[in-house]
């Protein structure tokens, strides 16, 4: 889970007032009560960081939610944060020139990666501090829960790490024949997902794995079921609700195709596909999961031609049970995605405000409010 936060509608519309808002129609039946009281859902388009990258291809983005109007991700390439509408940069040490704050925490405590010349690091900020901290031994941290435990690793590690503050707290462990190790999310109980690239010893091929290391416990990582060895399918979690719903992706085909996947807690079934939505063929993924609600979110992918051609990347919502939604985005023709997502179900993530294949289309990093709607 990529953390968010609890707060009434009235506090999310004054910190987002601001915001540039392509309206889009509600479904929702009209309830009790005033109208003014109902949430409006809508799209938003948030301020970009200047400089070179604000037009290139996964440059912009919104990762995660915190309090107040806090919202997290990267903008022009670079690490960044945005207090409702207006985007902050934040600072990084010399020779570093590109990254990502992929989480944030109810606290404000923010974490990302950050690349240069020398290499990745792993790092961890809180707003007006005048520069990052590096986390050792780290390439990158993937998320941080409210108790500011930080989960994240070293690519080049067949391990994980967990810390505290800048203190290497705990080593995760894998099983003989799992390299590669990825971690993905923690929750508020301290369960951390992620994958590893898995060989059973005997087989002629091998594949990617999920794998949960249960908050308080020892010893290496379980695997995720199923544990499928063969030269077509990985399996990919992504994000944890505090409740341990898991969600994700599996891909077969060889990466060309991929079905959206959840695992539920003591996760001794096989992990559950979800139809995807029906233009895409089903090829698509979740990336998070709200802490608390169930909704999740990811991206249907273009279908590489095969009928019914839908010629854009589609944003998607989940409410947990029955069908997934599309969300909607900037222009008819142009890309979006969904990476984040609250217990308000606002959702955040990117969207194209043309078609990028011709050139007239550029990324904006934006946020759905009411996304449920």
């Amino acid at each position: 889970m990529r953390p968010g936060s609890s707060r009434a509608v009235a506090a999310t519309a004054l910190a987002l007032g601001a915001l540039l808002t392509t309206a889009f129609p509600s479904t929702a039946a009209e309830g009790p009560g005033p109208a003014a009281s109902r949430c409006v859902p809508a799209l938003h388009v948030l301020d970009r960081l200047p400089g070179a990258g604000a037009g290139s291809g996964g440059s912009e983005s919104v990762n995660d939610f915190g309090a107040g109007g806090l919202s997290v991700g990267r903008s022009a390439g670079l690490p960044a944060y945005w207090t409702g509408n207006t985007v902050h940069r934040v600072p990084l040490p010399s020779g570093y020139d590109r990254g990502s704050v992929a989480a944030v925490n109810r606290r404000g405590l923010m974490v990302g990666s950050i690349q240069g010349p020398a290499g990745a690091a792993a790092f961890s900020y809180r707003a007006g501090a005048p520069a990052v901290r590096i986390l050792p031994g780290g390439t990158y941290a993937a998320d941080v829960n409210d108790r500011g435990t930080i989960a994240g690793g070293n690519e080049s590690s067949d391990t994980a790490s967990l810390w505290t503050g800048a203190t290497l707290t705990r080593t995760l462990t894998v099983a003989p024949g799992h390299t590669r190790v990825r971690v993905r999310g923690i929750n508020s109980r301290g369960t951390v997902i992620g994958s590893s690239w898995y060989w059973d010893g005997v087989s002629e091929v091998s594949g990617s794995v999920g794998l949960v290391w249960p908050g308080g416990a020892t010893g290496p990582g379980r695997d995720l079921r199923p544990v499928e060895i063969n030269s077509d399918t990985d399996w990919y979690p992504n994000a944890i609700d505090n409740h341990g719903r898991i969600v994700g992706e599996r891909t077969y085909a060889h990466a060309d195709l991929a079905a959206e996947t959840y695992w539920d807690a003591p996760y001794a079934k096989d992990g559950v596909q979800i139809p995807g939505l029906p233009a895409h063929e089903g090829k698509g993924w979740l990336n998070d999961i709200s802490p608390s609600s169930g909704v999740a979110v990811g991206t249907a992918m273009f279908p590489y031609g095969i009928p019914p051609v839908t010629p854009i990347d589609q944003a998607q919502i989940w409410p947990g049970s029955g069908p997934i939604r599309a969300l909607p985005s900037l222009a008819l023709n142009g890309p979006a995605g969904a990476e984040a997502v609250n217990d308000e179900a606002k959702a955040g993530g990117w969207a194209y405000d043309g078609d990028p294949y011709d050139g007239a289309g550029a990324p904006h990093p934006v946020i759905w409010t009411c996304a449920l709607g």
